[in-house]
């Protein structure tokens, strides 16, 4: 009969997530005999719901699909009293424990009514899962920054990370782990329809404003087989529905930066504080249509942000250097600058570059460079030589939210709801601030714009099919769209008439080309406006079906789900040219011979068009990313008697990769490269023309020798689960709980994105190192370039995987309050990690065969390397590595720079304790407070993080960088006294004595682990030369703080976790006056707010430094003395270089006054 509704439940109509509970309980006479065959009857009035179940031979009863409501629940048996309990409070995806019902000999007719404990319905003795809610009440009461739900999700035990939340908008999923989870693993529903941005894996698609939610669930770990989808956690979003009653209200919210105070940083900095304005105007109304029978509720904000970013802080061109005068430059030190001619190699008289000493090549590149620089702004600031531009940016950021929702009650059996959400979005941000799509710190008016509408639909029916066969089906499709584009053409080459010579042609409407500046140990700016214009739309429908039998005492639930996504993006690719321009271009040595001195200046070399490398893709694919997602289940609920429960199923999954519809994925594949195919590479690291295969190795989906979506998939997966609670003295105030469970994740969308925007056959990225602007078209011509931006995969292919588990006891300490205490662990393996396999191995550069004999007496490589300071010796080797040929030449895959090779190998571990007080449900104060103790040790914290390529378990195994190991916090809300109706005083003293609520949210957590790298040549100091991605040797301290000093030949490991930054502290408090209109029964009043980010200000510092000089060893001919190895620590060491911005917890402190009126 199982096998035979399992399949039943197969066959019918797939759709979303769980969106209804159950209650449960058991029933008894006095004596604590049970009853069978009790008539149990529950009711929510205000929705018009009624449910009647008969209680089963154990003397259990299970009313499963309920929504979520305050119900009355009563039971009635021949010979005994009838028995109500009122105020019993069911969640969403809740298993409620209603508690035992004892009923007392006597006529049915008799009924004694009490109300439910609310410390009982705190305690979840129905299920061995790891949840939490977060109410109604909470949402409403206690001020959230940027009204955004996510901002709470701090209070749950488990949870890390601090959000960034200080204006409404998408995003913001990616800012928490959860129980030692990738920040990418959750799953985000909204009354059952995902909520999630398949790209990254870490945004949201639509905002729901938190006076239009009912409540929210958490679930975090070993959770039932009814919930899949994501590894990590789950967030479980209720929306209000209407009731029997009209109520509503109207809100306005303002801030304003004059009434926040400025952080630590900025007041040591004398910088001033950032523009942060906030209106918000909204309102939610919601009643009956046709009483017990038609419901709305209808919700709509407009709000009118100015949100502060981050404080810009570079080193721009001065008036001087934009005209080539580099007299009075200096370095980080405070050293002259030395500026050399590229092309001859001797110092420019007075360290300025005059138009007579311009070669023609020089003179054209000067004139089209000097176009670029003007774009910057000029300095503001002095006496710092590491940057002397600061500007506090804001963006403008308007958004409307438009929320509707019908619940119709179509017969006693039958209940179905629609809801839809639509977002209007629009951001403008100066010099351009939208990440990977337009960013930099040129001045151009208008900046940039980013586009991003989106609306959500869920549609549900729950119907009664008989007294114990219940089926809840779901559809909830989405659409979100982005579109960042700059202001009228601004950003244009040809609105700024800016010609440079480029690898491909390029037209008038093309974005400047983007350049990055480097050397001298000063920050400069850069710009990114390659990806200008984008665009992508996503379409994601999900659907669900949930079919629930109760039989005797088990409840057995099966389901399935199914999720198709579609996403359509142009890629980020760099058409426009990115430069890199080095002060090692205009030092005394160069780029190829470089000894670590600070003469040059990237500017200078800019403007000579000196650059170290330089690349641009001949074109901008745009991906036709889809996927098909299936996976069913099965499980039960058995409760064996009142004491003991046990929950267990298994779970299907089918998570294949994403494809490209028009098959043009493409990846980079070891096995197929043949080196006697190879192209040969010159000693400055480009293509030697018309030898070998320049595609050799790689694998395309488009002629089969590549699966379909790039790697292979696993086939279906089981997720086993299993849960038990227990009470183990019969009291109804204890429970022991616990639990494991296997959940497997889809891998962020970007990952396959990457393997069609790097397809060289469809987009061909060349990059040309140490040359001039003026021998590009020479380089076109002969396509000498190797090849970046390839992407390369294991194609067996892994799908990640998370294994949960717990151990705990609930136990009610007081009335309406609860203690839960916890041992929660759990294990990710297969996780996606990247590395680059085309990095140099350690200790090649110290060898013989890679030593250029240019750069020897005779042009013959010795021996042993003349003057090799001892540290080299002592390590076995016979050279320093300074004179080994450039990266290219010695990479194992010629023609090719950095390569992005994603593995399937990444493990992680979590333990931890977990503990929370919680009061819910009560009048006159709810409270919650938690404490978690954790430690999270991964390979890799993110999809894209890069490890170590040849021994990521030695060299990047450690703590994750969302590790926090310390986490509290604590949220409440408390209706002061009413001194004037206590103590019967004159009425009209209520109005400034009464009706007062104060609430607040405070967070304590320990600081990020800090990782920093060593800045020092890596072919001198670990003899394996790294791009830019690749894991570089790192800064590390041993037990007392002492800079551990780097092993020749060895990446430095950074013992990862003994340095960290600053622990986050914040207060976030609020007081409220209500002023009641007409009778407190009816709901109406007036509530005014004054609402306090960090009331304290407490100064939380997000960065110090922690940054070291390595001084590698070597040789000084004219005192023909030694330098040795050494290390020291930054100058400022510790000392802190940013503080939180005041649109995020953390920030200084932010002041919100607001008010409503309810009605």
């Amino acid at each position: 009969m199982i096998a035979a509704t399992f399949l039943l439940g197969c066959s019918m109509p797939l759709v979303a997530q769980v969106t209804s509970g159950s209650i449960l309980g058991s029933i008894e006479d006095t004596t604590g005999a049970i009853i069978p065959g009790a008539k149990v009857t529950a009711v929510a009035s205000t929705i018009g719901v009624t449910r009647t179940v008969t209680s089963g031979q154990n003397g259990t009863f299970s009313m499963t699909n309920l929504p979520a409501a305050t119900y009355t629940v009563t039971v009635s048996a021949p010979g005994f009293e009838t028995n109500t309990k009122t105020g019993v409070v069911l969640s969403s995806a809740d298993n409620l424990n209603a508690g035992v019902f004892a009923l007392k000999v006597g006529a049915e007719a008799t009924t004694v009514t009490v109300e439910a404990d609310s410390g009982q319905l705190q305690l979840q003795a129905n299920s061995g899962d790891r949840s939490d809610l977060i109410t109604g009440k909470q949402l409403n009461d206690i001020a959230l920054n940027g009204r955004n739900v996510l901002d709470i999700v701090r209070v749950i035990p488990g949870v890390s990370g601090s959000g960034s939340f200080g204006a409404s908008g998408t995003g913001g999923l990616d800012t928490y782990s959860v129980n030692g989870t990738r920040t990418n693993q959750h799953d985000f529903t909204v009354d059952g329809a995902s909520n999630v941005d398949t790209g990254n894996n870490g945004g949201t698609q639509v905002t729901v404003n938190t006076d239009a939610i009912a409540e929210v669930k958490v679930l975090t770990s070993n959770f039932q087989a009814a919930f899949g989808k994501a590894g990590g956690g789950s967030i479980v979003v209720t929306t209000r529905g209407g009731t029997n009653d009209f109520h509503g209200n109207v809100h306005f919210f303002h801030r304003n930066e004059g009434m926040n105070a400025n952080d630590t940083v900025s007041n040591h900095n004398g910088t001033a504080k950032q523009l942060y304005r906030y209106n918000t105007v909204g309102y939610q109304v919601g009643g009956p249509i046709v009483k017990n029978k038609l419901f709305f509720f209808f919700s709509n904000e407009f709000y009118r942000q100015l949100v502060p970013g981050g404080i810009n802080q570079y080193r721009t061109p001065t008036l001087l250097e934009r005209s080539g005068d580099f007299s009075k430059s200096v370095d980080s030190s405070g050293n002259p600058l030395q500026i050399y001619n590229p092309e001859t190699r001797t110092q420019y008289a007075n360290n300025t570059i005059t138009t007579g000493s311009l070669s023609a090549a020089q003179a054209a590149s000067f004139a089209q460079i000097q176009k670029i620089l003007s774009l910057y702004p000029l300095p503001n600031v002095v006496g710092n030589n590491t940057y002397n531009r600061q500007d506090p940016l804001s963006s403008t950021h308007p958004r409307t939210e438009y929320i509707g929702r019908i619940d119709y009650q179509i017969s006693p059996n039958e209940r179905m709801f629609a809801r839809y959400v639509r977002n209007q979005d629009t951001q403008t941000g100066p010099m351009g601030s939208f990440g990977i799509q337009c960013s930099g710190a040129l001045q151009i008016p208008g900046g940039c714009t980013n586009s991003q509408p989106g609306w959500n639909l869920a549609v549900d029916l729950t119907s009664t099919l008989s007294p114990t066969l219940l089926n809840e089906v779901s559809v909830g499709p989405s659409v979100y769209t982005s579109r960042v584009t700059g202001v009228n053409g601004n950003i244009s080459i040809g609105a700024n008439n800016i010609n440079l010579p480029l690898l491909f042609p390029t037209t008038a409407s093309e974005s400047i080309p983007d350049i990055s500046f480097g050397g001298n140990g000063q920050n400069y700016p850069g710009s990114y406006y390659g990806s200008t214009p984008w665009h992508q739309a996503t379409t994601t429908i999900s659907a669900n079906d949930n079919l629930t039998w109760s039989f005797h005492s088990h409840t057995f639930k099966f389901g399935a789900f199914y999720q198709r996504n579609r996403k359509d993006q142009i890629s980020y690719g760099n058409s426009n040219g990115q430069f890199s321009f080095n002060a090692c271009s205009t030092s005394a040595s160069g780029c190829l011979n470089q000894t670590g001195s600070n003469s040059g200046s990237p500017y200078a070399s800019a403007l000579l068009g000196a650059f170290q490398s330089f690349g641009q893709s001949s074109s901008r694919p745009t991906g036709y990313f889809r996927y098909n997602q299936v996976e069913f289940y099965a499980q039960d609920t058995w409760q064996i008697n009142s004491r003991l429960t046990l929950d267990y199923g298994v779970r299907f999954v089918y998570i294949p990769p994403q494809y490209d519809a028009k098959s043009q994925i493409a990846l980079f594949t070891p096995s197929a490269y043949n080196p006697a195919n190879a192209v040969q590479i010159d000693t400055n690291g480009n293509i030697v023309p018309n030898t070998g295969n320049r595609l050799n190795g790689m694998t395309f989906a488009s002629n089969g020798t590549l699966p379909k979506g790039g790697w292979n998939s696993n086939g279906i997966l089981p997720e086993a689960r299993f849960g038990f609670s227990w009470d183990p003295y019969g009291d109804h105030k204890s429970v022991i709980r616990g639990g494991f469970g296997t959940s497997h994740d889809r891998e962020q969308g970007n990952l396959v994105f990457n393997t069609v925007f790097g397809n060289p056959a469809l987009v061909q990225t060349p990059t040309i190192s140490n040359s001039t602007i003026a021998q590009i078209p020479t380089a076109a011509q002969s396509n000498s370039g190797v090849l970046s931006g390839i992407y390369g995969a294991d194609v067996s292919g892994q799908v990640p995987v998370n294994y949960s588990y717990s151990l705990g006891v609930q136990r009610e300490i007081a009335a309406g309050t609860t203690l839960d205490v916890a041992y929660v662990g759990g294990m990710g393996r297969h996780l996606v990690t990247a590395r680059d396999i085309n990095t140099i191995p350690y200790g090649t550069t110290f060898t013989r065969a890679a030593q250029d004999p240019s750069k020897f007496a005779g042009g013959v490589v010795p021996v042993v390397e003349p003057n090799l300071p001892p540290e080299y010796a002592a390590a076995g080797y016979n050279f320093s590595g300074q004179y080994a040929y450039q990266q290219n030449y010695l990479s194992p895959y010629k023609g090719y720079g950095q390569m992005e090779y994603y593995k399937f190998d990444g493990t992680s571990s979590y333990n931890s304790l977990q503990t929370s007080v919680q009061r819910r449900f009560a009048h006159g104060l709810t409270f919650g407070g938690v404490y978690t103790w954790s430690k999270t040790l991964t390979t890799s914290s993110a999809d894209e993080t890069f490890v170590d390529p040849f021994n990521p378990r030695k060299y990047s195994y450690g703590v994750a960088n969302y590790d926090r190991r310390h986490i509290a916090a604590i949220n409440y809300v408390y209706d002061l006294p009413n001194l004037t109706q206590r103590f019967h005083g004159p009425h009209f003293l209520a109005y400034f004595t009464d009706n007062y609520q104060l609430s607040g949210l405070a967070s304590i957590q320990s600081g990020a682990p800090v990782r920093n790298s060593l800045y020092s040549p890596a072919s001198q100091l670990t003899g394996g030369s790294q791009y830019s991605k690749t894991p570089p040797a790192y800064v590390g301290v041993d037990h007392l703080g002492n800079l551990l000093l780097p092993t020749i030949g060895q990446p430095n490991l950074g013992a990862p976790g003994s340095l960290r930054q600053g622990g986050l502290v914040t207060w976030d408090s609020s007081i409220f006056k209500n002023f009641p209109i007409g009778s407190a029964a009816k709901g109406r009043s007036i509530q005014l707010r004054g609402e306090f980010f960090n009331i304290l200000n407490h100064p939380n510092i997000a960065s110090r430094d922690y940054g070291a000089n390595v001084t590698l060893p070597s040789y000084n001919a004219t005192t023909r003395t030694y330098t040795p190895l050494s290390i020291a620590k930054d100058t400022n060491w510790g000392q802190a270089t940013s503080a939180f911005n005041p649109a995020g917890p953390g920030g200084p402190r932010v002041i919100q006054l607001a008010a409503k009126v309810y009605f």
